[in-house]
């Protein structure tokens, strides 16, 4: 569901946004463009992408975390000796 989500609203926005440009540059935003569908692409893969990164992000911080606890655990083994 998340992969999905992430894609939907990426490419939500690059759609806002290629109108949004559209609008500043005084053309007509309603007009079917394929403009659009680029800008939808893009948005849609960086949406992708982000999703992916934060998977990579929550592996390293759970390697991280497996390192911390294993040297406090030997700390204290350490420590009771």
């Amino acid at each position: 569901m998340a992969p999905f989500f992430s894609t939907i609203v990426g490419g939500t926005v690059g759609l806002f946004t290629g109108m949004y440009a559209m609008a500043l540059q005084g053309r007509t935003v309603m007009k079917p463009r394929v403009s659009y569908a680029v800008f939808s692409a893009a948005g849609g893969l960086l949406g992708f992408k982000y999703y992916q990164f934060k998977q990579y992000e929550g592996q390293l911080i759970e390697k991280r975390r497996q390192v911390l606890l294993e040297k406090r655990a030997q700390r204290q083994a350490e420590a009771g000796n």
